[in-house]
């Protein structure tokens, strides 16, 4: 087994550093970027997870520095975790109710993060699947039309079982979909603030000498934009580059430009929009 150092970079940091290097060969015209990591070779004190520089090829390029600082942004706590567990949790019911459901219609588990958070052993887990598996397989077939649901109480909170379409690939499964926690737009606000107040005094030092800036924010909770970032309270005039990456499985899928120098876009124009293959892979991005 292999052991990841702690500073060692994640796929998903590397993916979304060189999605950024696409960005910017659009936004600045430079096609070749060097990348150092500064927290890797700096363990003393916290500092900024990359600096892009134009290649040696670029020289009339080299004041064009970045600093750049890459965060996930959840829309709680734990949200990720979650998100894995909960599916883990679904397919095991799923399997418990393995040709007991109807085979002309498929349906959906909704299964809220203050339950998945207590199911930590093995024997409660095993104890909560088998309940649940019993309750889908004894409540489904009254589940007839499109959208219809019926919820259960489980220790304090409620479960949803709803109804989906006709899907032959489908039908005859119970499938997850994930619950937002009750106050969820208090804990995005708080989560927001919490990430940014983390990394924006990363880029102090690296003002003075010249440096661009720029914060990359991986949006797996779905619900960044301009506004949401401008209302947040914190500061964010100074940062030169803002972008917004939606991902899947560690890969940036889109990524949306929401500020460049002193112009934020409350509407991202089509140019500041741009997309990237799955299959791209951090080597081939950058020399």
């Amino acid at each position: 087994m292999i052991m990841k150092k702690s500073n060692e970079k994640k796929p998903n940091e590397l993916n979304a550093r060189d999605a950024f290097i696409t960005i910017l060969r659009s936004l600045t015209g430079v096609e070749d970027w060097e990348s150092e990591s500064p927290d890797e070779v700096n363990r003393s004190t916290r500092d900024v997870d990359f600096l892009l520089s134009p290649s040696s090829h670029e020289p009339d390029r080299q004041n064009d520095k970045i600093a750049v600082e890459h965060t996930i942004v959840e829309s709680f706590d734990g949200q990720i975790r979650y998100v894995s567990r909960s599916y883990d949790i679904v397919d095991s019911i799923n399997a418990g109710c393995r040709g007991r459901l109807p085979h002309d219609r498929y349906y959906i588990l909704n299964i809220p993060p203050e339950i998945v958070d207590t199911l930590v052993t093995k024997r409660n887990r095993e104890q909560f699947v088998s309940d649940l598996s019993c309750w889908v397989v004894e409540t489904a077939p009254n589940l007839l039309l499109v959208e219809d649901w019926i919820q259960t109480v489980y220790e304090g909170h409620k479960i949803t079982l709803s109804c989906g379409v006709d899907y032959e690939r489908l039908n005859g499964n119970v499938g997850p979909i994930p619950q937002q926690p009750e106050n969820q737009n208090a804990l995005k606000r708080e989560r927001l603030r919490r990430a940014l107040e983390d990394k924006l005094p990363k880029f102090t030092k690296y003002k003075k000498p010249g440096f661009k800036t720029a914060l990359l924010l991986e949006n797996v909770a779905y619900f960044l934009d301009a506004n949401t970032l401008k209302d947040c309270e914190i500061n964010l005039e100074e940062v030169d580059y803002i972008v917004v990456f939606q991902s899947i499985n560690e890969r940036m899928i889109t990524g949306n430009v929401l500020k460049e120098k002193s112009v934020w876009y409350l509407f991202v124009p089509y140019d500041k929009r741009f997309n990237f293959p799955i299959e791209t892979q951090y080597k081939s991005v950058t020399s």
